[in-house]
Protein backbone atom coordinates (compact mmCIF):
# COMPACT_ATOMS: atom_id res chain seq x y z
CA UNK A 1 0.00 0.00 0.00
CA UNK A 2 1.71 3.78 -0.87
CA UNK A 3 2.08 5.82 1.68
CA UNK A 4 -0.53 8.95 1.77
CA UNK A 5 0.45 12.61 0.22
CA UNK A 6 1.28 14.52 3.33
CA UNK A 7 1.11 18.36 3.45
CA UNK A 8 3.48 19.83 5.67
CA UNK A 9 2.20 23.17 6.44
CA UNK A 10 -1.28 21.96 8.31
CA UNK A 11 0.40 18.60 9.33
CA UNK A 12 -2.30 16.57 7.96
CA UNK A 13 -2.81 14.14 4.95
CA UNK A 14 -3.13 15.85 1.42
CA UNK A 15 -6.69 15.01 1.37
CA UNK A 16 -7.84 16.41 4.61
CA UNK A 17 -5.35 19.31 4.27
CA UNK A 18 -6.60 22.51 5.86
CA UNK A 19 -4.33 25.38 4.31
CA UNK A 20 -7.02 26.31 1.82
CA UNK A 21 -9.82 26.46 4.64
CA UNK A 22 -8.38 28.68 7.12
CA UNK A 23 -8.58 32.92 5.84
CA UNK A 24 -6.01 34.92 7.59
CA UNK A 25 -6.97 37.25 10.98
CA UNK A 26 -4.85 40.41 11.50
CA UNK A 27 -5.28 39.82 15.09
CA UNK A 28 -3.92 42.87 17.29
CA UNK A 29 -3.05 41.09 20.31
CA UNK A 30 0.05 39.37 20.57
CA UNK A 31 -0.91 35.32 20.78
CA UNK A 32 1.74 32.77 22.57
CA UNK A 33 0.35 29.30 22.64
CA UNK A 34 2.97 26.88 24.94
CA UNK A 35 2.29 23.46 23.42
CA UNK A 36 2.40 20.01 25.81
CA UNK A 37 4.77 17.27 23.59
CA UNK A 38 1.70 15.13 23.81
CA UNK A 39 -0.23 17.51 21.59
CA UNK A 40 2.51 17.85 19.15
CA UNK A 41 1.51 16.85 15.69
CA UNK A 42 -1.99 15.24 17.01
CA UNK A 43 -4.02 14.58 14.47
CA UNK A 44 -7.13 16.26 15.80
CA UNK A 45 -5.05 19.34 17.23
CA UNK A 46 -6.26 22.65 16.37
CA UNK A 47 -3.23 24.96 16.99
CA UNK A 48 -2.82 24.34 13.44
CA UNK A 49 -5.56 26.52 12.62
CA UNK A 50 -4.06 29.04 14.79
CA UNK A 51 -0.96 28.95 13.19
CA UNK A 52 -2.44 29.47 9.79
CA UNK A 53 -5.14 31.84 10.55
CA UNK A 54 -3.55 34.22 13.40
CA UNK A 55 -0.86 36.89 12.30
CA UNK A 56 0.39 37.77 15.01
CA UNK A 57 1.22 34.15 16.86
CA UNK A 58 3.99 32.48 18.36
CA UNK A 59 3.99 28.67 19.58
CA UNK A 60 6.51 27.06 22.23
CA UNK A 61 6.82 23.47 22.47
CA UNK A 62 7.56 23.04 26.09
CA UNK A 63 10.22 20.20 25.77
CA UNK A 64 12.00 23.11 24.84
CA UNK A 65 13.59 25.01 27.91
CA UNK A 66 10.94 27.44 28.85
CA UNK A 67 13.63 30.39 30.01
CA UNK A 68 13.86 31.04 26.32
CA UNK A 69 10.00 31.97 26.30
CA UNK A 70 9.83 35.57 26.02
CA UNK A 71 6.25 37.64 26.56
CA UNK A 72 5.69 41.06 28.22
CA UNK A 73 5.70 41.77 31.93
CA UNK A 74 2.25 42.90 31.55
CA UNK A 75 1.06 39.25 29.52
CA UNK A 76 -1.68 37.09 31.04
CA UNK A 77 -2.47 33.36 31.04
CA UNK A 78 -5.51 31.88 29.60
CA UNK A 79 -5.78 29.51 32.97
CA UNK A 80 -9.08 29.16 35.30
CA UNK A 81 -7.84 29.41 38.64
CA UNK A 82 -9.94 30.13 41.08
CA UNK A 83 -8.78 34.04 42.11
CA UNK A 84 -8.32 34.52 38.24
CA UNK A 85 -10.71 37.71 36.86
CA UNK A 86 -13.11 37.25 34.15
CA UNK A 87 -11.60 38.21 30.71
CA UNK A 88 -14.61 40.49 30.34
CA UNK A 89 -14.97 42.11 33.28
CA UNK A 90 -11.83 43.74 33.02
CA UNK A 91 -11.80 47.36 32.38
CA UNK A 92 -9.84 48.30 29.36
CA UNK A 93 -6.73 49.74 31.13
CA UNK A 94 -6.31 45.94 32.96
CA UNK A 95 -7.02 43.82 29.62
CA UNK A 96 -3.64 42.12 28.66
CA UNK A 97 -2.33 43.27 25.47
CA UNK A 98 -0.24 39.79 25.20
CA UNK A 99 -2.20 36.62 25.66
CA UNK A 100 -0.66 33.08 26.72
CA UNK A 101 -2.40 30.23 26.23
CA UNK A 102 -1.56 26.26 26.83
CA UNK A 103 -2.36 23.60 24.46
CA UNK A 104 -2.87 20.38 26.57
CA UNK A 105 -5.04 18.08 28.48
CA UNK A 106 -6.22 19.74 31.65
CA UNK A 107 -4.12 17.83 33.55
CA UNK A 108 -0.58 18.38 31.13
CA UNK A 109 -2.08 22.50 31.14
CA UNK A 110 -1.66 22.00 34.64
CA UNK A 111 1.37 20.61 35.31
CA UNK A 112 2.95 22.95 32.56
CA UNK A 113 1.67 25.94 34.77
CA UNK A 114 2.81 24.67 37.89
CA UNK A 115 6.35 23.53 37.27
CA UNK A 116 7.52 26.18 34.88
CA UNK A 117 8.25 29.39 36.48
CA UNK A 118 8.05 31.61 33.37
CA UNK A 119 4.13 30.65 33.30
CA UNK A 120 3.26 30.47 37.09
CA UNK A 121 4.60 33.68 37.44
CA UNK A 122 1.99 35.59 34.66
CA UNK A 123 -1.08 36.57 36.23
CA UNK A 124 -4.43 34.31 34.97
CA UNK A 125 -7.31 35.40 33.68
CA UNK A 126 -10.26 33.33 32.78
CA UNK A 127 -13.04 32.96 30.03
CA UNK A 128 -17.28 34.13 30.66
CA UNK A 129 -19.24 31.11 30.76
CA UNK A 130 -20.50 30.57 27.31
CA UNK A 131 -21.29 27.16 24.59
CA UNK A 132 -19.91 23.81 25.18
CA UNK A 133 -17.25 23.03 23.34
CA UNK A 134 -17.03 21.76 19.44
CA UNK A 135 -14.91 19.03 20.44
CA UNK A 136 -17.01 16.47 19.34
CA UNK A 137 -14.10 14.21 18.54
CA UNK A 138 -12.21 14.42 21.82
CA UNK A 139 -13.86 14.04 25.25
CA UNK A 140 -13.35 17.15 27.28
CA UNK A 141 -13.47 16.79 30.87
CA UNK A 142 -15.61 18.72 31.88
CA UNK A 143 -19.03 21.56 29.88
CA UNK A 144 -16.43 24.16 30.52
CA UNK A 145 -13.49 22.76 28.78
CA UNK A 146 -12.32 24.02 25.50
CA UNK A 147 -9.98 23.23 22.33
CA UNK A 148 -7.38 25.45 22.22
CA UNK A 149 -8.78 27.38 19.01
CA UNK A 150 -11.81 27.85 20.43
CA UNK A 151 -10.44 29.09 23.86
CA UNK A 152 -8.21 31.38 21.99
CA UNK A 153 -11.15 33.08 19.68
CA UNK A 154 -13.21 33.57 22.47
CA UNK A 155 -10.57 35.78 24.51
CA UNK A 156 -10.14 37.70 21.15
CA UNK A 157 -13.69 38.37 20.51
CA UNK A 158 -13.66 39.84 23.83
CA UNK A 159 -10.08 41.68 23.68
CA UNK A 160 -10.66 42.94 20.11
CA UNK A 161 -14.39 42.23 18.70
CA UNK A 162 -14.17 44.26 15.66
CA UNK A 163 -11.79 41.93 14.59
CA UNK A 164 -12.87 40.26 10.97
CA UNK A 165 -12.39 36.94 10.16
CA UNK A 166 -12.52 34.99 14.23
CA UNK A 167 -15.58 33.27 13.41
CA UNK A 168 -13.91 31.70 9.95
CA UNK A 169 -11.59 30.01 12.68
CA UNK A 170 -14.30 28.11 14.50
CA UNK A 171 -15.94 27.03 11.04
CA UNK A 172 -12.56 25.60 10.13
CA UNK A 173 -12.00 24.15 13.13
CA UNK A 174 -15.65 22.83 12.71
CA UNK A 175 -14.52 21.58 9.17
CA UNK A 176 -11.26 19.50 10.36
CA UNK A 177 -13.95 17.67 12.97
CA UNK A 178 -16.12 17.09 10.27
CA UNK A 179 -13.49 15.48 7.94
CA UNK A 180 -12.19 13.37 10.92
CA UNK A 181 -15.83 11.77 11.78
CA UNK A 182 -16.08 10.95 8.27
CA UNK A 183 -12.33 9.50 7.86
CA UNK A 184 -13.81 7.27 11.07
CA UNK A 185 -16.87 5.82 9.72
CA UNK A 186 -14.74 4.63 7.05
CA UNK A 187 -13.13 2.67 9.33
CA UNK A 188 -14.92 1.39 11.99
CA UNK A 189 -13.11 0.85 15.65
CA UNK A 190 -12.82 -3.08 15.66
CA UNK A 191 -11.97 -3.22 19.87
CA UNK A 192 -9.62 -6.08 20.71
CA UNK A 193 -10.67 -9.07 23.63
CA UNK A 194 -8.30 -10.68 25.27
CA UNK A 195 -7.86 -14.78 24.74
CA UNK A 196 -7.37 -15.25 28.38
CA UNK A 197 -9.21 -13.75 31.35
CA UNK A 198 -7.79 -11.65 33.71
CA UNK A 199 -6.36 -13.30 36.78
CA UNK A 200 -5.81 -10.90 39.75
CA UNK A 201 -2.39 -11.06 41.49
CA UNK A 202 -2.46 -12.14 45.12
CA UNK A 203 -3.31 -9.96 47.69
CA UNK A 204 -1.05 -9.11 50.79
CA UNK A 205 -2.00 -11.37 54.08
CA UNK A 206 -1.57 -8.23 55.95
CA UNK A 207 -4.96 -6.97 53.42
CA UNK A 208 -6.51 -9.98 53.60
CA UNK A 209 -6.29 -10.78 56.70
CA UNK A 210 -5.65 -7.96 58.87
CA UNK A 211 -3.06 -7.35 61.06
CA UNK A 212 -2.42 -5.39 64.33
CA UNK A 213 0.76 -3.80 63.30
CA UNK A 214 -1.21 -1.41 60.15
CA UNK A 215 -0.56 1.63 60.71
CA UNK A 216 -3.07 3.53 58.42
CA UNK A 217 -2.08 7.31 57.31
CA UNK A 218 -3.70 10.43 55.03
CA UNK A 219 -1.44 13.35 54.37
CA UNK A 220 -2.56 16.91 53.38
CA UNK A 221 -0.01 18.38 50.65
CA UNK A 222 0.81 21.07 48.43
CA UNK A 223 2.75 21.76 45.53
CA UNK A 224 3.41 25.84 45.05
CA UNK A 225 3.73 27.18 42.22
CA UNK A 226 6.95 27.12 40.62
CA UNK A 227 8.19 24.26 42.47
CA UNK A 228 8.73 20.48 41.89
CA UNK A 229 8.47 19.11 45.14
CA UNK A 230 5.23 18.88 47.99
CA UNK A 231 5.25 20.04 51.13
CA UNK A 232 2.71 18.35 54.02
CA UNK A 233 0.47 20.70 55.17
CA UNK A 234 -1.23 17.86 57.54
CA UNK A 235 0.17 14.26 58.52
CA UNK A 236 -2.24 11.82 60.42
CA UNK A 237 -1.22 8.02 61.26
CA UNK A 238 -3.55 5.65 63.48
CA UNK A 239 -3.71 2.15 63.94
CA UNK A 240 -6.33 -0.45 62.22
CA UNK A 241 -8.76 0.93 64.77
CA UNK A 242 -8.76 4.42 66.41
CA UNK A 243 -7.49 5.23 69.37
CA UNK A 244 -3.86 5.33 69.08
CA UNK A 245 -3.65 8.40 66.63
CA UNK A 246 -1.10 10.75 65.45
CA UNK A 247 -1.79 14.24 63.94
CA UNK A 248 -0.22 17.24 63.51
CA UNK A 249 -0.19 20.33 61.44
CA UNK A 250 3.00 21.09 59.76
CA UNK A 251 4.28 24.68 59.27
CA UNK A 252 5.32 23.82 55.29
CA UNK A 253 8.38 26.19 54.56
CA UNK A 254 6.25 27.74 51.52
CA UNK A 255 2.92 28.87 52.18
CA UNK A 256 0.11 26.99 50.62
CA UNK A 257 -2.73 28.29 48.71
CA UNK A 258 -6.27 29.37 50.78
CA UNK A 259 -8.13 26.56 49.02
CA UNK A 260 -5.25 23.74 50.12
CA UNK A 261 -6.19 24.99 53.75
CA UNK A 262 -9.87 25.03 53.55
CA UNK A 263 -9.97 21.58 51.93
CA UNK A 264 -8.39 19.94 55.41
CA UNK A 265 -11.84 21.08 56.87
CA UNK A 266 -10.60 22.01 60.42
CA UNK A 267 -12.24 24.98 62.62
CA UNK A 268 -10.77 27.38 65.15
CA UNK A 269 -12.14 24.73 67.65
CA UNK A 270 -9.68 22.11 66.25
CA UNK A 271 -6.37 22.48 68.07
CA UNK A 272 -3.99 20.66 66.84
CA UNK A 273 -0.14 20.23 67.76
CA UNK A 274 1.87 22.55 64.93
CA UNK A 275 5.59 21.44 64.06
CA UNK A 276 7.87 22.42 61.80
CA UNK A 277 8.70 20.04 58.75
CA UNK A 278 11.75 18.17 60.79
CA UNK A 279 10.08 18.33 63.67
CA UNK A 280 6.59 16.30 62.24
CA UNK A 281 8.95 13.74 60.77
CA UNK A 282 10.57 12.98 63.54
CA UNK A 283 7.63 12.89 65.40
CA UNK A 284 6.13 10.59 62.89
CA UNK A 285 8.49 8.17 62.79
CA UNK A 286 9.13 7.79 66.43
CA UNK A 287 5.02 7.12 66.40
CA UNK A 288 5.34 4.09 63.43
CA UNK A 289 6.55 1.04 65.13
CA UNK A 290 9.63 -0.96 63.33
CA UNK A 291 7.00 -4.17 62.82
CA UNK A 292 4.19 -1.55 61.23
CA UNK A 293 2.90 -2.11 57.51
CA UNK A 294 1.95 1.58 56.19
CA UNK A 295 -1.58 1.53 54.33
CA UNK A 296 -2.85 4.52 52.21
CA UNK A 297 -5.89 4.42 50.31
CA UNK A 298 -3.67 6.15 47.31
CA UNK A 299 -0.01 5.93 46.31
CA UNK A 300 1.31 9.47 46.98
CA UNK A 301 0.97 9.56 50.47
CA UNK A 302 3.33 6.46 50.57
CA UNK A 303 6.20 8.48 48.30
CA UNK A 304 6.06 11.82 50.90
CA UNK A 305 5.93 9.40 54.08
CA UNK A 306 9.33 7.53 52.25
CA UNK A 307 11.15 10.99 51.69
CA UNK A 308 9.97 12.04 55.15
CA UNK A 309 12.79 9.16 56.38
CA UNK A 310 9.89 6.24 57.35
CA UNK A 311 11.53 2.75 56.49
CA UNK A 312 8.65 0.73 56.98
CA UNK A 313 6.85 -0.99 54.02
CA UNK A 314 4.28 0.87 52.37
CA UNK A 315 0.68 -0.55 50.54
CA UNK A 316 -1.60 1.23 48.36
CA UNK A 317 -5.06 0.01 49.31
CA UNK A 318 -6.25 1.30 45.97
CA UNK A 319 -4.16 -0.66 43.73
CA UNK A 320 -4.83 -3.74 45.15
CA UNK A 321 -8.96 -3.54 45.73
CA UNK A 322 -8.82 -2.60 41.62
CA UNK A 323 -6.39 -5.02 41.08
CA UNK A 324 -9.34 -7.98 43.03
CA UNK A 325 -12.89 -6.09 41.49
CA UNK A 326 -11.07 -5.61 37.52
CA UNK A 327 -12.17 -2.05 37.46
CA UNK A 328 -11.33 1.53 37.66
CA UNK A 329 -11.73 3.12 40.94
CA UNK A 330 -12.27 6.71 41.83
CA UNK A 331 -13.26 8.55 44.96
CA UNK A 332 -12.65 6.71 48.26
CA UNK A 333 -16.23 8.83 49.33
CA UNK A 334 -17.99 7.23 46.55
CA UNK A 335 -17.05 3.75 46.87
CA UNK A 336 -17.82 2.93 50.51
CA UNK A 337 -20.86 4.98 49.39
CA UNK A 338 -21.58 1.84 47.39
CA UNK A 339 -21.35 -0.53 50.26
CA UNK A 340 -23.96 0.91 52.10
CA UNK A 341 -24.53 0.67 56.16
CA UNK A 342 -24.35 3.48 58.44
CA UNK A 343 -22.46 6.68 57.60
CA UNK A 344 -18.47 6.22 59.05
CA UNK A 345 -16.99 7.85 62.76
CA UNK A 346 -14.42 9.99 61.48
CA UNK A 347 -11.41 9.22 63.33
CA UNK A 348 -10.18 12.67 63.56
CA UNK A 349 -11.63 16.39 62.92
CA UNK A 350 -11.88 17.45 59.27
CA UNK A 351 -10.98 15.73 55.68
CA UNK A 352 -8.32 13.98 57.64
CA UNK A 353 -10.41 12.12 60.18
CA UNK A 354 -13.09 11.10 57.23
CA UNK A 355 -10.74 9.45 54.60
CA UNK A 356 -8.80 6.98 57.65
CA UNK A 357 -12.54 5.46 58.40
CA UNK A 358 -13.54 5.54 55.05
CA UNK A 359 -10.00 3.57 54.39
CA UNK A 360 -10.95 1.28 57.42
CA UNK A 361 -14.43 0.52 55.78
CA UNK A 362 -12.67 -0.21 52.28
CA UNK A 363 -10.19 -2.38 54.49
CA UNK A 364 -12.71 -4.41 56.29
CA UNK A 365 -15.12 -5.20 52.42
CA UNK A 366 -11.25 -6.40 51.37
CA UNK A 367 -11.12 -9.18 54.64
CA UNK A 368 -14.76 -10.08 53.79
CA UNK A 369 -14.88 -13.93 52.41
CA UNK A 370 -14.72 -14.19 48.70
CA UNK A 371 -13.32 -10.89 47.69
CA UNK A 372 -9.63 -12.06 47.13
CA UNK A 373 -9.77 -13.82 43.88
CA UNK A 374 -6.38 -15.24 44.22
CA UNK A 375 -4.49 -17.78 46.15
CA UNK A 376 -2.42 -16.08 49.26
CA UNK A 377 0.15 -14.21 48.85
CA UNK A 378 3.57 -16.87 49.21
CA UNK A 379 5.86 -15.62 52.27
CA UNK A 380 8.48 -12.98 50.46
CA UNK A 381 7.14 -12.07 47.73
CA UNK A 382 6.11 -8.48 47.08
CA UNK A 383 2.72 -7.39 45.13
CA UNK A 384 3.60 -3.70 45.72
CA UNK A 385 3.29 -1.71 42.38
CA UNK A 386 6.80 -1.28 40.79
CA UNK A 387 7.31 2.86 41.60
CA UNK A 388 10.56 3.24 43.49
CA UNK A 389 9.34 5.90 46.03
CA UNK A 390 6.41 3.37 47.15
CA UNK A 391 7.86 0.14 46.82
CA UNK A 392 10.19 -1.62 48.54
CA UNK A 393 12.64 -4.24 47.11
Amino acid sequence: MSERAHCYVCDKVQDLCLCDRVAPVHNRTGLTIVQHRGEWRHPFGSVRIARLGLERLSVHLADRPLDELEVPGDAAVLFPDDDAPDLAELPASARPAHLVAIDGTWSQASSLRRTHPVLSRLRAVRLPPGPPSRYRIRREPSAESLSTIEAVVRALKILEPDTAGLDGLLASFDAMIDDQLERRSQFPYQPRHRLTPRIPKPMPDVLRLGSPDVALVYAELHQPRGQTRRYPLRLTAARERPGDLFDVLVESPLAAAPERVRNMELTDRDALPRLDLPSAAAALRAFLRPTDTIVAWAQFPCGVLRELGCEQPFLSAKHHFANQTGGKLGRLDDLVASFGGPPVEPWAPGRAGRQLALLDRALAAMREPGFARHEPLEAGRDTSPARPSTARP
